[in-house]
């Protein structure tokens, strides 16, 4: 036993081991235990702790004392070989799928952002006020046909929807919905992506910062930045419930999102 063994079980230094000593004749209790078998390592803190490691290795799985494993361990798992089966031996066992084939998960394929042109089906644009119940009744369509034919899951999976298909095999007329205009789309997804550069939730502040710019992205996510970094270098003056911010060169509140106070 060199200085640098430690116990295989919690790792401590067999030379920093506190051997437990019986208190009325201050002899040891135990010793530190070498394992036969790979000749690791216990010490006798986790023997008095737990007293199955005194005739048993936690990595071997073998018990040198009185014990329902057997001699030799435990046994190894089942060959992935083809074996006969026990009743009819002429019908043989199939082997289990390798662990190196990748299985590919089942995936729902996402929607697109155009509906398909080339569809029999109704077009139903959806809003923000639309429900799977409340399309059931206006399309005269189950609602289990409707899950089905779009593959929703779940009710709530309808609001990421932009457009659903109704089938023509319950609806026959005009979609009741009209497609979104692509301009006010793009103003929509700019304004999102202006709350996500400048971490600003504020849908007005972020309506104010576009219309300024004339919707331009670029310059809308400059000018706030702009006035932030102002508003940072010319901090609030007084103390109390008579302070006032400082004039700036838009007036009084600092930048846009100061003016809505």
């Amino acid at each position: 036993m060199s200085l640098l063994d430690s116990c295989c079980t919690c790792a401590t230094l067999l030379s920093d081991v506190k051997i437990p000593y019986d208190p009325q004749s201050e002899k040891p209790l135990l010793h530190n235990r070498q394992l036969e078998c790979c000749s690791r390592y216990i010490c006798a803190t986790c023997q008095y702790k737990n007293p199955r490691f005194q005739n048993y290795c936690p990595f071997c799985q073998i018990s040198s004392g009185p014990s329902t494993l057997p001699k030799e361990g435990l046994r190894l798992p089942p060959s992935y070989a083809r074996t006969a089966h026990p009743i009819n031996p002429s019908r043989a066992e199939s082997p289990p799928p390798s662990y190196d084939d990748s299985i590919t998960p089942r995936r729902v394929p996402e929607q697109s952002t155009e509906p398909p042109a080339d569809t029999d089906d109704t077009v139903h644009f959806v809003g923000s006020e639309d429900s799977l119940q409340g399309l059931s009744l206006a399309y005269t369509v189950p609602i289990p046909v409707l899950r089905r034919h779009n593959n929703l899951y779940s009710d709530q999976l309808l609001q990421a929807r932009k457009w659903i298909l109704i089938p023509r095999s319950h609806y026959n007329g005009p979609p009741l919905s009209t497609p979104p205009d692509p301009e006010e789309e793009e103003k929509k997804t700019k304004l999102r992506r202006w709350m996500v550069a400048t971490k600003c939730a504020d849908y007005s502040v972020a309506q104010l910062y576009l219309k300024g710019s004339d919707y331009n992205l670029d310059v809308a996510v400059d000018a706030f930045k702009a006035d932030e970094e102002w508003e940072k270098n010319h901090p609030l003056e007084g103390n109390g419930k008579g302070r006032e911010r400082p004039k700036s060169r838009f007036g009084r509140g600092g930048s846009i999102s100061g003016q809505l106070w």
